[in-house]
């Protein structure tokens, strides 16, 4: 299936823990020997590419991923999904939509195949100074207040939260930027697990609504 296909994001950071041991045995090694360090690839997404040590990527390893949703249980699946969708590491994501390509493997082939990267990235003035400082977002997920969630029937649900987020540099230069949305998930139980099968935010500091999926070619 498509969703258990787009785990290389995880496998990444083995793959640089791996780099990174290698290279502090060669360190370690005899000057004679004249072992030089290990530099390689590492993989981030499918069709993507950075060499960033493992420290690094993705948020220090600080991000949410699917393994830590429960996905016999609702609410678990929607949160995880609605903080993975909030992940962003401006040393490896050229757009918001990189952090709904790592979320696939929550969602349902049918909306995994909507998460295409656009040519630009809809938050891009928002992004400067985090980029500037190497930064990654840090975000929250409480349920939003209100009826909004539903059990629609006995294998579909909605659940709506409220996400925020702020950004940590990796220069540890304070950053005052922050970010507040209003998430709406949409899942379906397949057999024992729930799926996304959509999502849409909403922006709380502006007026407009934002599109299903944050961004648009």
């Amino acid at each position: 299936m498509t969703r258990r296909s787009h785990t290389n994001l995880y496998r990444a950071a083995a793959v640089a823990v791996s780099i990174l041991a290698l290279t502090s045995c060669a360190a370690d090694a005899p000057a004679s020997e004249d072992v030089a360090p290990i530099s390689a690839p590492t993989e981030v997404y499918e069709g993507s590419y950075a060499s960033f040590p493992a420290e690094e990527v993705l948020g220090g390893n600080t991000f949410a991923s699917p393994e830590d949703a429960d996905r016999s249980d609702i609410d678990s699946t929607a949160r995880v999904a609605a903080l993975m969708l909030h992940s962003w590491d401006t040393t490896v994501d050229r757009t918001e939509t990189a952090a709904a390509v790592r979320t696939i493997p929550l969602m349902s082939e049918e909306w995994a195949a909507n998460q295409v990267e656009p040519e630009r990235n809809a938050s891009n003035g928002e992004w400067l100074e985090p980029a500037e400082h190497a930064a990654y977002s840090v975000p929250r997920a409480v349920p939003a207040i209100g009826d909004a969630a539903q059990d629609v029937d006995t294998d579909r649900a909605i659940r709506v939260l409220d996400v925020t987020w702020r950004w940590v540099a990796r220069d540890e230069t304070p950053l005052e930027g922050t970010g507040h949305r209003q998430v709406t998930v949409y899942l379906e139980k397949t057999e024992d697990q729930w799926d996304v099968v959509g999502h849409q935010t909403r922006d709380m500091t502006a007026s407009m609504p934002g599109s299903a999926t944050g961004e648009g070619k």
